[in-house]
């Protein structure tokens, strides 16, 4: 065999462009998931990380109610939009160095401790001052989207590892949850007519579910399929293949010049082709690999060369029988493990992000776009939509309206057809249109153009539809589209747009409230119901002589 020069060539430059991000193949079957328990469970918890950001939405009636002429419902989702990007923001950041379960398990711990102190000092006891309330509420939507922003990161990060079925299931329990939390409200409000004790078991139900949430994570967590696709997962990670074919006496040289640092990798004893004599042919070198060392000895089995290749007065008849063996590096890890936060592993982070971005952008816009017209209406704009008929439930039923459909539409996400980019993005756009349609129900305040209770509550259900499922079917695919190792990373860059569609949205809602004008009072005040006519007395003289009287 003509000996190798120097030189090393990627694995992902020769599989091609048919697999860039370098997937995997499953090489078992997973095992199954039993009674859809895997899917349950996250479909559980796509409706409780959630949960605390619904609860403090629909209890719009209470907000409004304490807060009267405020802009409550528009700074609670700012602020909680606010804490949310800069929590995904720093989920990603920190990806690499807390694992799944550390992160999730953080994120509802943080959201159930904010909630407990929110219904029992907040509301329950309700012993502070308007203003101090007033802050206590954005302070405490401002933690609770932090922890639950980590734990939907997250989720989608580890459900990216996971078939795609499982995506869905967390994008459907986070309608689950807003549907949930308007029965719930529903009702509460009908149960107990006062508004504090009201707002305060409706808070108390969310609690129970958070707290059910938390133990049905930490079974799930333990699922042999979840450690099946998690093991999978870490496999593919470690297959960043580099291929160096090297002479024994080369090998930390150029190793040592590639890294320039000591590296690590998985070496191969591979035999040159079959000679003409009729050698063992591939089989003659072949051994299980073992871990290598550039900078340590040769290993024992392979410290003494061929006596054909070392002996100087070999034959080459000889040499030909017993070939020079050559190594192949197939596992390099440029990093020690214990130095995860170096400059090169943060930019090699960078890169790969930026990589994944590439590769899924057109779902990236198209989930951004979602979720900025939803917010620019939801909560905000719908909260404000009067109603003479109505009063007060006009917002819940718009709220409710809303939340029911958008888990129709993320039901409907499942349905197996293939979204093109272009569609996606189509759809995504046309959505704007409900913008105008929605704000012209409630502007102006004092005489909307849009009049009637119909027209709200239908716009409501195709805001609500086409969030569902044009919000769900980006998520869906985006991971499928670059490799096992790099889904968790797509999950995140996917969860990061949704944020920044979600906060710019919220910004434009402030925009919108100032196209209304200024708060008028009571509905019913803008729509008086005009006098009934009168008729006019009949007075009858003793000579059958009858005249009416005419008002002055």
């Amino acid at each position: 065999m003509n000996e190798l020069g120097r030189g090393y060539a990627r694995i992902e430059a020769m599989r091609g462009a048919r697999d860039p991000m370098g997937s995997v193949p499953e090489s078992t079957p997973p095992p199954p998931d039993k009674y859809n328990s895997v899917y349950l469970t996250l479909f559980i918890s796509g409706a409780a990380f959630l949960l605390p950001f619904n609860s403090f939405i629909m209890a719009v009636d209470y907000f409004q109610h304490h807060y009267p002429n405020s802009t409550i419902m528009f700074d609670m989702s700012t602020v909680y939009i606010a804490s949310a990007c800069v929590a995904v923001v720093i989920n990603n950041l920190l990806l690499d160095l807390f694992t799944y379960n550390t992160r999730i398990t953080f994120g509802i711990l943080l959201s159930l401790a904010t909630m407990i102190f929110v219904a029992v000092c907040n509301i329950g006891w309700d012993g502070f001052p308007n203003n101090v309330s007033y802050t206590i509420n954005l302070v405490a939507i401002g933690v609770v989207a932090f922890g639950c922003t980590i734990q939907q990161a997250s989720y989608y990060g580890f459900t990216g590892c996971l078939p795609p079925r499982y995506t869905q299931a967390v994008m459907a329990g986070e309608s689950a949850a807003g549907f949930w939390v308007s029965l719930d409200r529903i009702m509460t409000k009908f149960e107990f007519s006062e508004p504090q004790r009201s707002t305060f078991m409706f808070f108390t139900f969310s609690i129970l579910i958070l707290l059910g949430h938390s133990v049905l994570h930490h079974l799930m967590m333990r699922h042999p399929l979840v450690l099946h696709y998690l093991r999978l997962t870490v496999e593919s990670r470690h297959r960043r293949r580099i291929q160096l074919h090297l002479n024994p006496t080369e090998d930390a040289t150029l190793m040592e010049s590639e890294a320039g640092e000591a590296t690590y990798g998985v070496l191969k004893l591979q035999s040159p082709a079959p000679s003409n004599t009729g050698g063992d042919g591939d089989n003659a070198f072949s051994f299980a690999n073992p871990v290598y060392s550039p900078t340590a000895s040769v290993p024992a089995p392979l410290a003494s060369p061929p006596p054909s290749v070392s002996e100087p007065s070999a034959s080459p008849s000889a040499a030909l029988q017993t070939p020079r063996p050559s190594y192949k590096v197939e596992e390099v890890v440029f990093e020690p493990p214990e130095r995860p936060t170096s400059w090169r592993s943060f930019k090699r982070s960078v890169q790969a992000r930026w990589s994944v971005a590439r590769a899924i952008y057109p779902y990236m816009v198209s989930i951004g776009l979602v979720y900025f017209t939803t917010l620019s209406l939801y909560p905000g704009i719908a909260s404000e939509v009067p109603s003479c008929r109505l009063g007060s439930w006009m917002a819940i039923v718009l709220m409710s309206s809303f939340n029911f459909f958008d888990l129709i539409g993320k039901i409907a996400a499942a349905w197996p057809y293939e979204w093109s980019r272009s569609q996606l993005l189509m759809a995504s756009g046309l959505r704007l249109l409900l913008v105008p349609l929605l704000l012209l129900c409630a502007a102006p305040r004092h005489s909307p153009h849009i009049v009637g209770d119909i027209y709200p509550i239908m716009f409501s259900v195709i805001l609500g539809f086409s969030n569902g499922l044009f919000g769900s079917v980006p998520m869906i695919m985006a991971p499928s589209r670059v490799g096992r190792e790099h889904r968790e990373i797509a999950g995140n860059m996917m969860t990061l747009s949704y944020n920044g569609g979600l906060l710019s949205g919220t910004l434009v809602s402030y925009l919108l409230l100032n196209m209304l004008g200024p708060p008028t009072g009571s509905p019913c005040r803008i729509y008086p119901t005009p006098p009934l006519p009168t008729i006019p007395p009949v007075i009858t003289t003793p000579f059958n002589i009858s005249y009416t009287v005419s008002p002055h």
